[in-house]
This record gives C-alpha cells, sequence and structure tokens, in this order.
C-alpha cells in the first residue's frame, strides 16, 4: 500500500500522517526493548547488513495499481519483514524492520508528508504482522503450516496499511473512507502483495536448508519483478497520459467559450500530472512549479503551471503532459478566436461597421419574443443616388459611413441602429417614455440633414424615417414593414421629415 502525494495537504491530514509517524517510532523503542528483553540476540547487525541496503532499493520501485495519481502501491519492500520473520526470532525481526525501514522511507523521493507517513505506518503493520506471526507460529519453519503462518501476517500488514492510508487520503481529500477501501484496485494490490510475502518466505527457507550462497539466488527473481514492476509502471503511467491526453483532445476541441476551455483544461491536466493541481493562469511558474505558455491569440499570455514534483521521473513525465496539453489548448484558443470572429464578421457590415440585416432581425426578434415594450426607426437616405453619381463610388461609400457614425451618435447608448442594405438603416429604440422614439427620430433627420464634408467634396442629404411602436400582438416581420410603410409615406411627402406608422390610417 502506501501513499505517493505530492500536492500540499490540508493541516488535518498532516497532523495525522505526523501522528502515525510518532506512533511508528513507538513501535521502534518498543521492538528495541523486546528484543533487550529476549536476550538481546548478536545476529542483529548481520540482519541490519542484509535488509538495509535492500530496503532502500525496494522503497523505490513500488507497483502502482490503480493509477500514477492514486494513494495505492503495492510495495516490494515489506518481503524483507516475511524472510526475517521466518529466519529469525520476532523480536530481532521486528527491530530489523523497524531500523532498515524507516531511514529509507524517510529518504525516499516523494513529498515530505508521504515519507512520514509510509514509515510510520510500515513499521506500524509490521507490529501486527509480526504478532499475528508469533501468535500462529510453528516449529516447523519450512513446512506448509509456516507458509500460511506468513500469508497470515502479509494479509495482517496489508489490511493494516490499506485501512492507514484510505484514512490518510479521506481525510486529505474530504472523501468518505469506505470509497478509498473499495477501490478495486486494492484487491488486486492485495493479491500481488500476498505473492510478494510469498518472496521473502522463500529465500529465508532456502536460507535455512541450502548453504547461503544458493539463498543469495532467490534475489534474481525478486530483482526481475522489481525491473518488471518498474517497467509495468512506467507504461501504465504512459498509457494513461495517452488515454487522458485523447479525452483532452476530445473536451477541448468541444470547447465553445475560452471560460469552458480553461476548466477542461485545469480539469485535464490536474489528471495528467503526478497527484498535483494544474492551473491555466496570467502568470509564468514561479519556484517549485513548472509549466509551459500557451499561445491564447488574444493577445494575453496565459500558462499552464503545476506544482513540481519531486520525483525526477515524474517531473520528467508531467513536464512532458504538460507541453502537450499546452499545445491543444493553444490550438482550441486559435479557433475559439477564428470561431467569434467569423460569427461577428457575419453579423457586421462590413463597411460601415454597424450590425447587418441578420443581427438586426435576430434583435428584433429577441426583443418581441421578451415582451418589451420597444419602438422601430426605418430610416432611408434621400439624395444618396446622386451622390453617388456626381462624386463617385467611394465619395458614396464614405457618405454611408459617416451617416453611421451619426446615427450612432443621435440614437444614444439604449438604441440598436443597424444597416440594412444600400442606403436603408433601422433601429430599435426602447419605448420607455412616450414621445421617445418621435424625439429620436426628429434628432435622426436633423443630423443627417448637416452637410458631409467629403473627400471629393461637400454633399446634402436628407432622410425620410418612419417610426413604428411595438403592439402584443406584433412580430418582427410586421413591425418592420410596418415601420417601412411609414418611411415611404414620409419620402413620398417630400422626404427630410418622419411618419408615425399610426398616420397613415
Amino acid at each position: 500500500m502506501g501513499t505517493d502525494r505530492a500536492r500540499r495537504r490540508p493541516s488535518a491530514s498532516a497532523l495525522l500522517d505526523s501522528a502515525v509517524f510518532a506512533l511508528g517510532l513507538v513501535v521502534l523503542v518498543g521492538a528495541g526493548l523486546w528484543w533487550r528483553e529476549a536476550g538481546s540476540d548478536g545476529r542483529l547487525l548481520h540482519a541490519l547488513a542484509l535488509t538495509a541496503p535492500l530496503a532502500w532499493v525496494l522503497t523505490r520501485f513500488p507497483l502502482m495499481v490503480t493509477g500514477m495519481a492514486s494513494g495505492i502501491q503495492v510495495p516490494f519492500a515489506p518481503v524483507l519483514v516475511f524472510f526475517l520473520l521466518t529466519g529469525y526470532d520476532p523480536p530481532l525481526a521486528l527491530l530489523t524492520w523497524c531500523v532498515a525501514a524507516l531511514p529509507a522511507y524517510l529518504l525516499d523521493r516523494r513529498a515530505w508528508q508521504s515519507r512520514v507517513f509510509n514509515a510510520g505506518s510500515s513499521t506500524l503493520s509490521a507490529l501486527l504482522a509480526t504478532l499475528v506471526v508469533t501468535r500462529i507460529g510453528t516449529d516447523r519453519v519450512v513446512s506448509p503450516d509456516q507458509l500460511l503462518t506468513v500469508l497470515a501476517g502479509a494479509a495482517t500488514y496489508y489490511v493494516s496499511d490499506t485501512v492507514l492510508s484510505a484514512v490518510s487520503i479521506a481525510v486529505e481529500r474530504r472523501k468518505p473512507v469506505w470509497r478509498e477501501l473499495t477501490d478495486p484496485g486494492a484487491a488486486v494490490g492485495g493479491a500481488l502483495f500476498l505473492l510478494v510475502a510469498t518472496l521473502g518466505y522463500l529465500a529465508a527457507a532456502v536460507n535455512i536448508a541450502m548453504p547461503t550462497w544458493v539463498a543469495t539466488l532467490t534475489a534474481v527473481p525478486g530483482m526481475a519483478v522489481v525491473v518488471a514492476a518498474w517497467a509495468w509502471r512506467r507504461a501504465h503511467q504512459s498509457r494513461r497520459q495517452q488515454r487522458e491526453l485523447f479525452e483532452a483532445a476530445v473536451h477541448i476541441h468541444a470547447a465553445t467559450s475560452v471560460e469552458e476551455l480553461v476548466r477542461v483544461v485545469e480539469s485535464h491536466g490536474t489528471a495528467l500530472v503526478s497527484g498535483s493541481r494544474l492551473e491555466v493562469r496570467p502568470t509564468p511558474p514561479g519556484p517549485r512549479e513548472t509549466g509551459c505558455e500557451v499561445d491564447d491569440d488574444h493577445g494575453s499570455k496565459r500558462w499552464l503551471v503545476a506544482p513540481v514534483n519531486i520525483n525526477q521521473q515524474a517531473r520528467q513525465v508531467d513536464e512532458v503532459a504538460i507541453v502537450s496539453l499546452a499545445s491543444l489548448a493553444s490550438a482550441a484558443f486559435l479557433r475559439l478566436r477564428i470561431t467569434a470572429e467569423t460569427t461577428r464578421m457575419a453579423l457586421v457590415d462590413p463597411l460601415t461597421g454597424l450590425p447587418n440585416r441578420r443581427a438586426f432581425t435576430g434583435r428584433l426578434e429577441e426583443a418581441v419574443a421578451e415582451g418589451a415594450a420597444i419602438a422601430v426607426l426605418f430610416v432611408d437616405l434621400d439624395g444618396f443616388k446622386a451622390v453617388n453619381d456626381t462624386l463617385g463610388h467611394a465619395a458614396g461609400d464614405e457618405l454611408l459611413v459617416e451617416s453611421a457614425r451619426r446615427l450612432r451618435v443621435t440614437c444614444g447608448a439604449g438604441a440598436f441602429p443597424a444597416r440594412l442594405g444600400g442606403d436603408e438603416f433601422a433601429i430599435v429604440l426602447p419605448d420607455l417614455f412616450p414621445g421617445t422614439a418621435d424625439d429620436v427620430a426628429v434628432a435622426v433627420v436633423e443630423s443627417l440633414h448637416v452637410p458631409f464634408l467629403l473627400a471629393a467634396g461637400p454633399a446634402t442629404i436628407s432622410a425620410s424615417v418612419g417610426i413604428t411602436a411595438s403592439e402584443p400582438d406584433d412580430d418582427a416581420d410586421t413591425l418592420l414593414s410596418r415601420a417601412d410603410a411609414a418611411m415611404y409615406t414620409a419620402k413620398r411627402a417630400g422626404g427630410d421629415a418622419h411618419v408615425l406608422a399610426s398616420s397613415e390610417s
């Protein structure tokens, strides 16, 4: 079992891990007293010389069962516990394990809190395993009964370590303990752990029955398992990251806004890196952080940033994953910008910059659906064709641009002016007070009657404006048609005027 958590953890979890380590120290002291009371077996130094180097190596090669970001592992170091319990007296076996395991776990490359917890948990679990083996042990060391005894101790060790780890992780993540205990990987890990314990018993049995040089050969299958576990873990991490990157690519491609894209990147990024939180932020990585810049194509800087994993191999894997995710995010930001620009261009008149007919119709339909009190002004420029014919099309375009600017200024902030096409404009106006639409129409007529100083020369035009107010049963087409009809009434009357639709009757 064991934990492998690199993030900074809440105080409650840190206190729990410290308490577990303190109990581990108590077990160390108790094992020393038990050893002295049993007669101070002189083989202590021999056992330490044999197990301490192996403990240091084996603690660095656990077999991950439930994923690179999970807290569940199958450790190989406890194989030494069952080797010692088979070949040595229980007091000496427990003391040797405590003295060898505590430094090995504390000098590991995980986060400091994880080291402290693993050191304490390993000694507590070894104590319980020792008590079980002592309770039901047999006189015949090399026998099926003794093997079953060792397996019972191994099961006790694994259950103890699993429960302690589940409690610690549940406190950290603020989740129920039973969810961690019912993780499918826990059962698989338990079965693999019993196989690991069998290796320890086998090594002790060979050491007892055969010359020492033969017993040392049992390290060969052990090292083969360690190497295979290391290779499997690397391959598992690679497969997991590939799967996570594929899912990230799918979800990133489906994001329809910058905010949604940031959430997706942070969610999948946190799953990609080794137990750390990845965030998207405008500042580069600081001390003890790693990250990659994202080209968001919006003129602002964004970075993918995560805490640096103290494990060198995990750090390298994280950096590759972050670079890959940053590449996906950059492409997605570019896609969103192009989509937004395309959408904007589809709703904007390219000459004047005003909303086009499509945008105007959409705004009008939205206002009608909301039941808002509105007025529609239909504006047609009188004399535009003459300017176009005498001064040229460039002058006509310049006049349309200036007319659009005057409409924006005249209508005010609450209005929605648009160019419908040619020299026709329309305005959606909030009809909040009586006479508001009439006042705006007067201002529009007056502003467009002011001479235009064009590059090709001065020009003077006028405007015909039709006004209609919304009624309960109106739809967008009805409103626009009524305002259009009122505009033609003003134009037939000579132009340079506005007409209310109600005056046609």
